[in-house]
């Protein structure tokens, strides 16, 4: 029975077909038949004038250490799946039977195996069953763990269910505003509500103002929600005399209709709970099936994403910057790109922000720079007319202390001069003042010329712009495009204002002869976009 319970904490949906479960059994009724005819073989025990063990009494040994190595073969094998909790809850469960089991071997005449047996169930209470470990803090209510133990057991199970969940607007402004107590209070009163008006449903408390209520008879949700809006139109007493007036938001969800993982499901909810929160109207509904499939498509790209960089498979393409002065190609700028599947070319903002947000960017940013060296290496520059090649740099590389020596070593290895490498950051990098001048200034020193990217679309000044080494700024191709509908002297002036100041200018988003000869004119050293080419693979590069 421990071993049952092991397995059904972990909860892993190819736990029940594994053959470790198929063959548990066999162990089980093995025994079981050998102790159930035991009075009339005398295998396992006889009983004359008292009770004796049979020759074959130590196979009750051999019975339950099986099950505890098998538990604990089992949380080695789903380890990945589970939270640190969980594994050492296990393990000391199986550690104490076995303890235990070996002590009984030692001793056979005394009745240790219950205390034993005790001392497991004990640790199975206050690590999986004990209730407080699933009440919200704010009372009446669960919370976030059992919610998700719920959901998952629903869809586990295939048992329907219909959720309702609802988000307070502006919740971490109100919290700002009235103050923790305050809100704690009215939270408080938010789920004694939902205890006594919903008894028919299981109320939860997930966190930062997101509520839910799941009913696995399908209640009618339009009557719920309409309680609620009532509810919500009248304000909730805080303190003795503070009155806080809030309104909500609705999502629903639907176990039978939404044939997913509970986790996904889990995650969809909260992503559309924190949209709505944010920026959605109050009393606005809605439903998580765009969720889930932004879940869905999440979890794709971060699939080919992790395949692309196990298997140096990112690609990156090449296009060219062309010289105002001569009309030739003079550098290139590198972009990375990512596959699917089906070898179609995922959305480049789709996948970078992804491996911003969950850590994959250094390695990402280090295999283009490594793609771009090699490209360096195999090649002849002059013939390409290509002097340099502009890498972009993500802000959340320059977290990295250590960036200046991992690129210099980069170049090292591929036998690349620093002046072929130009760094391009955005303007919106340049929130973090401090940190970004410091990462800068050491790559500077390396020998690393830097561009400023997209200039226009952040809210960077020229006093600021002047206090980094920068030799390039890139005008943003939405700043070139305004310019062509009203033709406003301030995109000229800022050119010669950065020239002044000793830098060159490249204009993006060049897509006519018109631009390009209107760019020229106002000074601008460089020119980039579709008019000359769109960015292409390193060999069909080459070959143009």
């Amino acid at each position: 029975m421990f071993f049952v319970f092991s397995i059904s904490v972990l909860d892993a949906d190819n736990i029940p077909r594994s053959k470790l479960h198929r063959y548990t059994p066999v162990v089980f009724f093995a025994f079981t038949i050998i102790t159930v005819i035991s009075p009339f073989t005398g295998f396992m025990f006889y009983v004359d004038n008292g009770f004796h063990t049979g020759p074959m009494y130590y196979l009750l040994y051999a019975c339950s250490a099986a099950y505890a190595w098998f538990a604990l073969l089992a949380v080695h094998l789903h380890r990945k799946e589970l939270t640190p909790h969980k594994i050492i809850s296990i393990v000391a469960i199986q550690v104490i039977l076995l303890v235990g089991n070996y002590v009984r071997f030692l001793f056979p005449n005394w009745l240790v195996m219950n205390t034993f047996s005790l001392m497991a169930i004990i640790v199975v209470f206050l690590s999986f069953l004990n209730p407080d470990l699933y009440m919200s803090d704010h009372g009446y209510v669960y919370n976030l763990p059992a919610f998700k133990a719920l959901v998952a057991e629903c869809v586990r199970r295939r048992r329907p269910c219909r959720i309702l969940g609802f988000v307070l607007q502006n919740y971490n402004e109100h919290r700002e505003i009235f103050g923790g107590a305050q809100m704690d209070e009215a939270l408080t009163s938010i789920n004694k509500y939902l205890a006594d008006t919903f008894p028919q449903m299981s109320s939860f408390y997930l966190r930062n103002g997101f509520f839910a209520l799941v009913g696995q008879n399908l209640p009618d949700l339009e009557d719920i929600r309409e309680k609620l809006r009532m509810r919500f139109s009248f304000p909730w007493k805080s303190g003795s005399n503070g009155e806080l007036r809030m309104t909500v938001s609705f999502v629903e969800a639907d176990t039978e209709i939404l044939d997913c993982p509970a986790d996904r499901l889990v995650n969809a909810l909260f992503l559309s709970m924190d949209e709505l929160g944010r920026v959605s109207e109050p009393d606005s509904t809605c439903s998580l099936t765009d969720s889930i499939e932004q879940i869905t498509e999440r979890l794709e790209i971060r699939r080919c994403l992790e395949h692309a960089l196990d298997h140096d498979e990112l690609e990156v393409f090449l296009q060219p910057i062309m010289d105002t002065a001569t009309g030739k190609r003079i550098a290139a700028e590198a972009l990375v790109r990512l596959r699917d599947g089906q070898g179609k070319i995922i959305r480049p903002d789709l996948f970078i922000t992804l491996a911003e947000r969950e850590g994959y960017i250094t390695r990402l940013g280090e295999q283009v720079l490594a793609k771009v060296c090699r490209f360096i290496r195999d090649n002849d520059m002059d013939t390409l007319g290509v002097q340099w090649i502009n890498v972009n740099l993500s802000p959340v590389q320059f977290m990295a202390q250590d960036i200046p020596e991992r690129f210099a070593e980069v170049l090292r290895e591929y036998g690349v001069r620093t002046e072929q490498i130009h760094l391009e950051i955005t303007e919106q990098s340049m929130i973090d003042f401090s940190l970004l001048r410091e990462q800068i200034t050491g790559l500077h020193s390396s020998g690393f010329e830097f561009a400023l990217d997209d200039y226009g679309s952040g809210y960077s000044n020229l006093t600021r712009v002047r206090q980094y080494p920068f030799t390039n700024i890139k005008i943003d191709m939405e700043v070139v495009r305004n310019y062509f509908q009203d033709r406003d002297p301030l995109l000229p002036s800022l050119v010669q204002a950065f020239k002044k100041m000793c830098l060159s200018i490249t204009a993006e988003g060049i897509e006519t002869e018109e631009m390009a000869e209107a760019m020229t004119e106002i000074g601008c050293d460089y020119l980039q976009g579709f008019y000359f080419s769109r960015p292409v693979p390193m060999p069909e590069f080459v070959a143009m």
